[in-house]
């Protein structure tokens, strides 16, 4: 491991991997007991029956949430106030996976940056001091909420996968919450790796039903190694009756069934006309076999 953490900017990608680090998640709402560890808090999540995270095809548990200040990762060669670091488990084997969103100071605030300042206000006056608990009795506690649906960075340290979502998509907390923070834990001095890192400019998949459904590892031509989780709602039609109405091979279809019937009407009225002024009912065309030639 070098002795230089990794700098989580965009002058330092390696490549992309839009495909190989796919993310899709669908978390819940939860209870949650928050500790303060002197150098971080860390955050209980409940488990559930239908893990909420897939990520390479691989489906996680949360295990833990820590809050930090500050930040473990390097912004654009800076340290950030702070950073939420959410810990998943493999269902079935692998490599853990972090998933990493720093803290700003600015007066802007979002449905992230309340959650996020209910748990520290609720630690500060209810859990101030290392070793203590509280329970933080939050209703609207969900990682749903508070995790962006951003372009994220992605690295892999075995045992660990990252993912790290840049300063410009940053939590923002207000000047007086970061001193608060600042006030009841201790900077974490960790040493981050330098390894390879990646950028996947599309951003996680949110809301799908994962657990339901069937993934498809998806190899594309060109597509080199990377995989993706593609996932279809068993529950759902497989084919989408908008898209072939509006397809043009079903509008040519229609076209020659509409022509056909207008050719019989005027044909059968053109015949009734006829008849009507020669008094002789008409007579449809007959094909015959030709004789053969001896």
């Amino acid at each position: 491991m070098s002795t230089q953490n990794i700098n989580i900017s965009a002058q330092n990608i390696t490549g992309k991997c839009d495909l190989k680090c796919s993310y899709s998640f669908k978390y819940s709402e939860s209870s949650s007991t928050a500790k303060n560890n002197g150098i971080m808090i860390s955050l209980t999540y409940d488990s559930r029956n239908v893990p909420p995270v897939v990520y390479n095809n691989s489906k996680y548990n949360v295990s833990t949430i820590m809050i930090t200040s500050p930040s473990l990762h390097i912004f654009n060669n800076n340290q950030m106030p702070g950073e939420l670091i959410i810990e998943h488990v493999p269902v079935t084997g692998g490599n853990n996976l972090s998933v990493c969103v720093p803290f700003t100071s600015s007066s802007e605030s979002s449905t992230a940056s309340d959650i996020i300042t209910n748990i520290i206000q609720k630690v500060a006056t209810n859990a101030p001091s290392e070793g203590d608990s509280t329970n933080l009795n939050m209703n609207n506690f969900n990682l749903q909420s508070i995790v962006p649906r951003k372009p994220f960075y992605a690295y892999s340290d075995v045992p660990n996968d990252y993912i790290v979502f840049g300063a410009n998509d940053a939590i923002p907390l207000s000047s007086s919450t970061i001193t608060t923070l600042q006030q009841i834990i201790q900077p974490y001095a960790v040493q981050m790796p330098s390894v390879p890192l990646f950028y996947n400019s599309k951003g996680p998949i949110s809301g799908i039903n994962i657990g339901d459904g069937l993934y498809i590892s998806c190899q594309p031509t060109g597509s080199s190694e990377e995989e993706t989780a593609v996932e279809y709602d068993k529950n759902s039609s497989s084919t989408d009756f908008s898209n072939i109405i509006d397809s043009p091979t079903f509008k040519m279809i229609i076209m020659v069934i509409v022509g056909c019937i207008s050719f019989i009407i005027i044909f059968y009225g053109l015949g009734a006309f006829y008849s009507y002024l020669s008094g002789e009912p008409l007579k449809m065309p007959t094909f015959t076999k030709s004789s053969q030639i001896n």
